[in-house]
């Protein structure tokens, strides 16, 4: 009875040891059949998806470096495919299409030194549009055919 409990005891530990948790979630509504998609960075950086009525798939993270995800965005895009946006710890963003590598994506026109707190992709009739909410309180916006811009925040409480 003692070797049972031991081995229970053993088993039990193992698994919480090796266990992942969520570290990051969003979820989007598919453009093409209007499904709900859920997708997670789990503890150990990995990426999964999940549609209703199907098993969880891990993402493939091929290009992108070996650094932590700090931040992620998922959206669909005007052509009905998948997009997910990171932003790994050094605070470079770089996007991804199911079937294809992960790309970096530019950082020009944000100001030397910044560090992105929160940040949003999302698709408009005529392409990506990324916000994002630098430490300092600023608030950008890019578009990939132009640089990061700064928005206004006349009218928004100090």
């Amino acid at each position: 009875m003692k070797k049972l409990i031991f081995i229970l005891l053993f088993a039990l530990t193992s698994w919480s040891a090796t266990a992942q948790s969520v570290k990051l979630f969003d979820s989007y509504l598919r453009a093409g059949d209007l499904e709900t998609r859920y997708v997670v960075v789990l503890s150990d950086n990995s990426i999964w998806w999940f549609a209703p009525g199907y098993d969880w798939k891990k993402s493939s993270k091929a290009g992108l470096p070996d650094k932590s995800i700090k931040l992620i965005s998922c959206y669909s895009h005007t052509d009905a495919s998948t997009r997910y946006v990171v932003v790994l710890d050094d605070n470079s963003i770089w996007w991804f299409a199911p079937g294809s590598e992960w790309k970096k994506s530019s950082t020009s026109g944000l100001p030397s030194g910044y560090s992105i707190a929160h940040f949003k992709a999302y698709t408009k009739t005529d392409g990506t549009r990324y916000t994002a909410v630098l430490n300092d309180g600023s608030i950008w916006w890019f578009t990939p055919s132009s640089s990061w811009k700064k928005s206004s925040m006349t009218g928004l409480p100090h």
